[in-house]
């Protein structure tokens, strides 16, 4: 099956991927990486009016230790995650199972 119709935005800059998100509200699916969104409009069980990729949004992907806190970025890799020392000190030295990691990740959008 084909997708459903919709349009496809694909913003650069944090102020206009906003500006889409408060335009379409819940009718816009954000694209960030991850590919379980393609079977749902594949077999039209999503009928978003708008996709909005923030894959090119400049700084959405980091990983910043802050005092005890380490803040993940919205398009940080799971393979970032999984070599960053900052990473490995705040889980106590420990890699869990396979490369995630067991602690509470915080998405930001600055």
């Amino acid at each position: 099956m084909k997708p459903p119709p919709f349009a496809y935005h694909a913003p650069t800059h944090l102020d206009e991927a906003l500006a889409l998100l408060e335009r379409y509200g819940d009718d816009a699916k954000v694209l960030a990486g991850g590919q379980s969104l393609m079977p749902l409009l594949n077999f039209r069980l999503s009928y978003p009016s708008a996709l909005i990729d923030i894959n090119h949004v400049a700084g959405l992907s980091y990983l910043r230790q802050e005092s005890r806190q380490v803040r993940i970025g919205a398009l940080t890799r799971q393979r970032e995650r999984s070599r960053s020392a900052s990473m490995v000190r705040s889980a106590g030295g420990r890699r869990s199972r396979g490369h995630c990691w067991s602690i509470f990740c915080v998405k930001t959008w600055a």
